[in-house]
C-alpha cells in the first residue's frame, strides 16, 4: 500500500499530466546545444544563439498543438539528430555531426557498427534515458488523446516567442560583429540537417560514378619492355599508426620480418590527407587528392591507368563492399575478389588474401600485372585482427575501449602491426619468387587515437583530426631485379625516405613511374622514386571537402608538437 501511494500513484499522475511531456521534449532536445556551446571554439554570441534560438523554436513547436502526444511524436526527427550528436560528443569530445559522419553510416557494414556500439554503452544510456521516454509517453498520450490546457500553451508560446526573438537578435549581432560567423554552420540542428543534405548529394555522386566517369581516361602509355615479366602489388592498409612501426623508430619489435627485408624503404614522415576511409582510400589509388577531391566522381583509379597501359589487373579486398568510391574503383579491375562476407561468423584474417594472390601470380599468361590488395589491418576490435600465434605483446584481451584498458589496447594494437608485418613479408616473398621486375607499395588510409593524451580520444574519423589519426605508415619495396635495372629509382627512394610524404599524392605517381607508365596525370616531382621529388605542402581534406593547411585544420597544440618533426623537410 505504501509503495503504491508513495511511488506508483505520483508517477501515474506525473505521466498523465501532458504538461510535463511538453516540457521534457524541449529540455531533452537542447542538451546537445548546451554541450556544443561549451566544447566548440565559437564566440559568446554564437554560443548563446545556439542555445536560446533552438530552445525558443522547440517551445513554440510544443505549444502549437493541444494534442501534446502527437506533437511530441512529430519531434522524433529532431530527437534523432540530438541522439546522434550526443553519441558523437561522447566519442570525440566535440564537433557537430559532420557530412563524413553521415557518409560513414552508409559506408560502414553491420559487423563494424556492432563492434563499435558495444563500446558506446554510456552514451547509449544517456540517449535512451533522454529520448525513449518522450516517444513512449507521446504514443500513450496520443492514444489517450491527452490535451494541454490553453493557458499553459499560451505561457509556453509566449516564452518560446521571446526566446526565439532574442535568438534572432543575437544571431544578427553575431553576423555584424563576429568575423566568419555562419548561422547555418554554428547552430544545431540546422548545421546537422545541412550536412545531411550535403551527404546525400555526395552519396548520389558516388552512386553515379560509372556514368560520371565514363569519358575519363589517363591516356596511359607503357614505355617498358613488352616481353618482360612485371608484377606490382599495391597494399592499402587500415588504421596503421606511423608511431607504432618498428621501421619508424618505435621501441617495440613490431616489424621483425620487414626489418630484415632487403629493399624495404619506410617513410616515417607520412601524413594522410584524410582521417576517413571513404575519402583516403580512393585518393590513395587514383589521381584524386585533397585539392581536387570534389571532382573524384569523374575520375577512375590506378587500375584503369594500368589497364590502359596493357596490364592485367586485380582488386582483392578483405573488407565488405560498402557503396563507396573504393568499391567502384575495385570494380574497374579485370578480376575483383571480396574475401569477407556478411554470411561469415567472424571476419577473415588478412592472410586470406594470400591464396588469390598466389593464383593470380601463378597465371603465366599474365605477363604484366597490377594487384591492389585492401586489407582489414588494425581495425578495431584489435584482438580480432590476428591469430593467437601473433599475440606477442600481452596482456591483449581487453574488450572494452576504456582509458583503464589502454595498456592492453596498445598491446593488441601492436599485435595487429606485427601481423601486418607478416602479411607484407608474405606478399614480398611471393614477388621475389617471380624473379622479375616487381614492387610492393603499402600505405595505410589513416591512423587512430588510442587514449593518447588528456583528451582521451579513441578511434578515427572525428570531424577534427588529431596527430595520431593522420600520421600513418607508408613503405615501398623494390625487387632486386627492378633495383638493379633502375638504380636511380632505388637511390631516389632511399634518399626521399627522410622527407615528408603525402601518400594520397605520391603513391599513384610512384607506382606509375615504377611500371614505366606515362600519363598526363602523373606529376614526376611527387613520385618517391624520382630524383626530382618535391614534397607537396601538407594539407588536410576537411568535412566541407576543402584542402586546408595541416596547421590550420583544427589541430590542438598537443597535435602540433608531435607533428612538428614530420613537417620539417
Amino acid at each position: 500500500m505504501f509503495f503504491k501511494e508513495k511511488i506508483i500513484s505520483p508517477l501515474e499522475r506525473f505521466f498523465d499530466d501532458a504538461r510535463w511531456l511538453a516540457i521534457w521534449v524541449p529540455v531533452a532536445l537542447i542538451v546537445p546545444n548546451v554541450v556544443l556551446s561549451i566544447t566548440e571554439p565559437v564566440s559568446a554570441l554564437s554560443a548563446a544563439t545556439n542555445i536560446i534560438l533552438p530552445l525558443g523554436v522547440y517551445l513554440l513547436s510544443m505549444a502549437a498543438c493541444k494534442r501534446t502526444g502527437i506533437q511530441a511524436l512529430l519531434m522524433i526527427p529532431f530527437m534523432f539528430f540530438a541522439a546522434f550528436q550526443i553519441v558523437l560528443l561522447y566519442l570525440y569530445g566535440g564537433s557537430v555531426i559532420a557530412v563524413d559522419m553521415f557518409l560513414n553510416v552508409v559506408t560502414t557494414n553491420v559487423s563494424e557498427a556492432t563492434e563499435l556500439l558495444g563500446n558506446l554503452m554510456a552514451a547509449m544510456g544517456v540517449v535512451l534515458a533522454l529520448y525513449v521516454p518522450p516517444i513512449v509517453w507521446g504514443i500513450c498520450a496520443a492514444i489517450k488523446k491527452s490535451v494541454v490546457k490553453s493557458h499553459f500553451r499560451r505561457k509556453m508560446g509566449v516564452t518560446g516567442g521571446i526566446l526565439t526573438l532574442a535568438g534572432i537578435i543575437l544571431s544578427a549581432a553575431a553576423v555584424l560583429t563576429v568575423k566568419g560567423y555562419s548561422f547555418i554552420h554554428e547552430t544545431f540542428p540546422v548545421n546537422a540537417i545541412s550536412n545531411m543534405v550535403e551527404a546525400f548529394r555526395r552519396y548520389s555522386d558516388t552512386e553515379r560514378h560509372e556514368e560520371l566517369s565514363a569519358a575519363f581516361s589517363y591516356k596511359a602509355v607503357f614505355n617498358g619492355n613488352p616481353e618482360e615479366r612485371e608484377a606490382y602489388i599495391f597494399v592499402i592498409g587500415e588504421t596503421a599508426r606511423g608511431d607504432n612501426w618498428q621501421l619508424g623508430g618505435y621501441d617495440r619489435p613490431t616489424n621483425p620480418y620487414l626489418a630484415k627485408e632487403e629493399g624495404v624503404v619506410f617513410f616515417p614522415k607520412s601524413i594522410s590527407e584524410s582521417n576517413t576511409t571513404h575519402k583516403s582510400v580512393p585518393m590513395l589509388i587514383s589521381f584524386a587528392n585533397a585539392e581536387n577531391f570534389d571532382s573524384i566522381s569523374h575520375f577512375k583509379s590506378i587500375i584503369t591507368a594500368f589497364k590502359e597501359a596493357g596490364f592485367s589487373t586485380a582488386f582483392i579486398s578483405n573488407q565488405l563492399p560498402n557503396r563507396s568510391f573504393t568499391e567502384h574503383f575495385g570494380n574497374e579491375a579485370d578480376t575483383t575478389i571480396y574475401i569477407a562476407g556478411d554470411n561469415l561468423e567472424t571476419h577473415p584474417y588478412d592472410e586470406a588474401v594470400l591464396a588469390p594472390v598466389d593464383r593470380l601470380l601463378g597465371d603465366t599468361l599474365r605477363r604484366k600485372q597490377l594487384i591492389v590488395v585492401h586489407t582489414y589491418g588494425s581495425h578495431f576490435k584489435y584482438q580480432d585482427r590476428y591469430p593467437k600465434t601473433f599475440s606477442r605483446f600481452k596482456p591483449d584481451d581487453a574488450i572494452d575501449a576504456r582509458l583503464s584498458n589502454r595498456d592492453q589496447l596498445i598491446n593488441a594494437y601492436d599485435n595487429t602491426i606485427l601481423y601486418t608485418d607478416f602479411i607484407l613479408h608474405s606478399l614480398i616473398s611471393r614477388l621475389k619468387q617471380e624473379e622479375c621486375r616487381a614492387a610492393l607499395l603499402y600505405a595505410a588510409d589513416h591512423g587512430e587515437d588510442i587514449f593518447d593524451d588528456e583528451r582521451h580520444r579513441f578511434l578515427h574519423a572525428s570531424p577534427v583530426p588529431t596527430y595520431w589519426q593522420i600520421h600513418q605508415a607508408s613503405l615501398v619495396w623494390l625487387s632486386p631485379r627492378l633495383a638493379t635495372e633502375n638504380p636511380e629509382m632505388h637511390e631516389a627512394l632511399c634518399r626521399n625516405s627522410s622527407r615528408r610524404v603525402s601518400p594520397q599524392k605520391s603513391l599513384f605517381p610512384t607506382a606509375m613511374q615504377l611500371a614505366s607508365i606515362e600519363s598526363p596525370m602523373v606529376v614526376d616531382t611527387l613520385s618517391l622514386v624520382s630524383p626530382d621529388y618535391n614534397p607537396a605542402p601538407p594539407v588536410y581534406l576537411n568535412d566541407l571537402n576543402q584542402a586546408r593547411p595541416i596547421t590550420a585544420c583544427g589541430l590542438r597544440e598537443a597535435d602540433l608538437i608531435h607533428l612538428a618533426p614530420l613537417l620539417d623537410d
